[in-house]
């Protein structure tokens, strides 16, 4: 039977147990091994978790069963939020004789408790089942709750526009950060409408206005083309004023529920950017870091896959979210009354089994949620809130801002969290991170690859400079020109796809050295720096640079790039007495070729590129491996990239990475000597990589 909290498990066994939450007291359930069976097979799940914490196994034996002693029994144990809900703790205790010695028999499990909000327990248990209609007085009471707690108490989201690595900043928002044009939300004839101020309207955009009562902002997903878009030929019909009723679905739903929270102003691309205007695209997209970064909340409509979709309607209770429960147990109360409280234990709290959401899968919205710093999240299950600090639910568990202990959990939707926990990491780290998922999502436009992403690497570049880094970006790749070991620009080069067969090369005219010239998941080169590096290799990052399709966004669109590295080559068709094979699969678990052998992993970049590596090594074309990190007994190395001479030019383009790995086991010395003579015998020059 499917249980929810509108239709929790109860039965004659679980009845005949009435829970005190006036006192934290053990409560004998006066009951033996055979009742409790006996209810586990009538189907009670409170006994099935009874059994659960011991191993009963050896008990089903009838022989066993009649040598057992067994206690059931419960503990209440009273809320403490917001860290932990009031809970039932369930306790088995006995002994069991085999015939010749007693064994001591000990088991106990936890559930969590809540009660409806009409209930007499709830004088005494302050969590409720999830809320699960967004658009109700409880869901828009709970946003406004948690807006004024974060903003109020944390001193981590009240941080600088201009730093959002920092972890305090002003209370209010910075004029210079607010949008150029914001939606002013006002009620004609009793229907609310949008109306545009600022740049090119007559009503301006008063900053100061603004700076105090706050802003909301919009991220979801467009999904098809939007009906309603600013545009220079309807700039007048949004001057005047538009009714919600006409926006599409979702940014119907943001402009309502912005009103509910009391917040007077709502910036939405589609409608705050003239979409026609390239220039204007240019210009706000570089002003994203400072209008995520500084808005009052993110509205996440993350269930919405389309614009069309909307995310405020009424969810269905899903009975895959419990493992145990719900069951409904009666329960005096502190004040002597009874009520009905229910126990249960959430599978996936974290919802890490769960399909992604719609707005986990494009590219577009993970900048915009590191970029906020607090962030309202419709999910497909739950509404949920989540800061730089702390996460709450919409009903559930967690119904207070509850500070986050582990960096691993930064929201209770996965992909879909602020910048949070990274900031604790160097900034180089952050931008691998934040390429490995980025590069997981699609965009809709693959020309949008480095636009998509550019609001977040423009506010890590001056972050590395405060921490004394010297961190130069090229078309997606983070060079730290001030390392002084000469190690962390080479690893950026480093990056390999995961699956070569469903990665394809993009239209743009992005480098073939950077992972933006590829559609499809990138994994980054995760070996730090090595104890005892010695930097005198005498391979060199001599020069690079980008052509930018645009000067205002110098993390935009490039129209081409080079690398010129100075470094030692070898041809691909003088390898044939070496042990290798083609990697064209790899994730951070399975990333060796075999881990019982040492071999040099060919990495191409794409089908199209493996095709070009085969006829290097069969010496029908001129292919090399360039060598990056030389052999070091604890790496796979020697490593480096695959590159490939276009005609006629004198440049190269990559075409796939490489690296020499060791087996886990102690290699042997002939295993050992192939890694470290790679390139003995190979000349250095000077390599123009474009």
């Amino acid at each position: 039977m499917s249980l929810t909290s509108q239709a929790p498990h109860s039965c004659d066994y679980c009845q005949k147990i009435t829970i005190d939450l006036g006192h934290k007291s053990i409560s004998q359930l006066g009951c033996g091994i055979e009742e409790a069976l006996t209810a586990d097979r009538a189907g009670c799940p409170l006994f099935r978790a009874f059994l659960d914490s011991i191993n009963t196994k050896v008990l089903l034996d009838s022989n066993s069963i009649n040598r057992c002693k067994l206690n059931f029994a419960v503990r209440y144990e009273k809320e403490n939020l917001p860290d932990f809900p009031a809970t039932l703790v369930l306790i088995v205790s006995g002994t069991l004789n085999d015939g010749t010695k007693t064994v001591d028999i000990r088991g106990q499990s936890r559930l969590a408790l809540w009660t409806s909000e009409d209930d007499s327990a709830s004088v005494d248990i302050t969590t409720r089942p999830y809320e699960l209609d967004y658009a109700s007085p409880t869901s828009v009471g709970f946003a406004r709750s948690c807006i004024q707690s974060c903003q109020l108490d944390h001193e981590g989201c009240r941080r600088s526009a201009a730093n959002i690595m920092a972890r305090q900043g002003p209370d209010v928002i910075e004029p210079d950060s607010i949008p150029s044009r914001l939606l002013r939300l006002v009620s004609k004839d009793s229907v609310l409408h949008v109306k545009l101020i600022g740049e090119c309207f007559p009503s301006t955009l008063q900053k100061e206005v603004v700076s105090r009562q706050g802003f909301a902002i919009l991220s979801y997903c467009w999904g098809e083309t939007q009906p309603m878009q600013l545009t220079h030929g309807n700039i007048s019909d949004f001057e005047d004023g538009v009714p919600i009723t006409q926006l599409p679905k979702s940014l119907r739903d943001a402009a309502w529920f912005t009103n509910e929270m009391g917040l007077n102003y709502l910036w939405i691309d589609a409608l705050c950017i003239l979409q026609d205007d390239v220039e204007d695209k240019i210009h706000e997209i570089s002003r994203m870091e400072l209008y995520y970064g500084q808005s009052t909340v993110t509205i996440c409509a993350a269930s919405a896959s389309r614009c069309s979709e909307g995310f405020l309607m009424s969810r269905e209770e899903d009975a895959g979210n419990y493992s145990i429960g719900p069951i409904q147990l009666r329960a005096k109360t502190s004040t002597g009354t009874f009520g009905y409280i229910q126990a249960l234990d959430e599978s996936d709290s974290f919802n890490m089994q769960r399909p992604a959401e719609p707005i986990a899968l494009r590219g577009w919205t993970l900048q915009e949620a590191l970029l906020s710093r607090r962030i309202l999240i419709f999910s497909s299950r739950h509404l949920y809130f989540t800061c730089t600090v702390a996460n709450a639910s919409c009903g559930g568990l967690e119904p207070m801002l509850k500070p986050r202990v582990m960096t691993s959990f930064e929201s209770r939707v996965v992909g879909v969290h602020t910048l949070s926990g990274l900031r604790d990491y160097p900034v180089r780290s952050v931008w691998d991170t934040i390429v490995r998922e980025y590069t997981t999502r699609s965009l809709g436009v693959p020309a949008d690859k480095l636009p998509a992403v550019s609001a977040m690497a423009s506010n890590l570049i001056p972050m590395a400079k405060e921490r004394g880094q010297n961190l130069v970006y090229l078309a997606g790749l983070m060079l730290d020109t001030s390392d002084a070991d000469n190690y962390y620009w080479r690893t950026e080069l480093l990056w390999a796809v995961s699956q070569m067969k469903n990665t394809c090369h993009v239209s743009d005219r992005s480098p073939s050295w950077s992972w933006s010239s590829v559609d499809g998941s990138v994994k980054t080169w995760g070996y730090a720096q090595p104890n005892g590096w010695s930097n005198t290799d005498g391979i060199t990052l001599c020069e690079y640079g980008v052509e930018l399709e645009n000067e205002i966004a110098p993390f935009g669109t490039v129209k081409g790039g080079f690398v010129k590295i100075h470094a030692r080559t070898r041809g691909l068709d003088t390898i044939a007495g070496f042990d290798y094979a083609f990697l064209t699969q790899r994730d951070y678990i399975n990333d060796r070729v075999d881990t019982g052998r040492t071999v040099l992993a060919l990495c191409p970049d794409t089908s199209e590129r493996e095709e070009v590596v085969q006829r290097g090594i069969q010496g029908k074309q001129h292919v090399f491996f360039l060598e990056l990190i030389p052999f070091n007994e604890k790496r796979p190395s020697p490593a480096g990239i695959i590159i490939t001479q276009m005609p006629g030019v004198g440049s190269y383009v990559r075409v796939g990475m490489f690296e020499f790995q060791g087996r886990d086991n102690r290699e042997t010395a002939a295993e050992m000597l192939a890694r470290q003579t790679l390139f003995n015998d190979s000349p250095f020059q000077d390599v123009h990589i474009i």
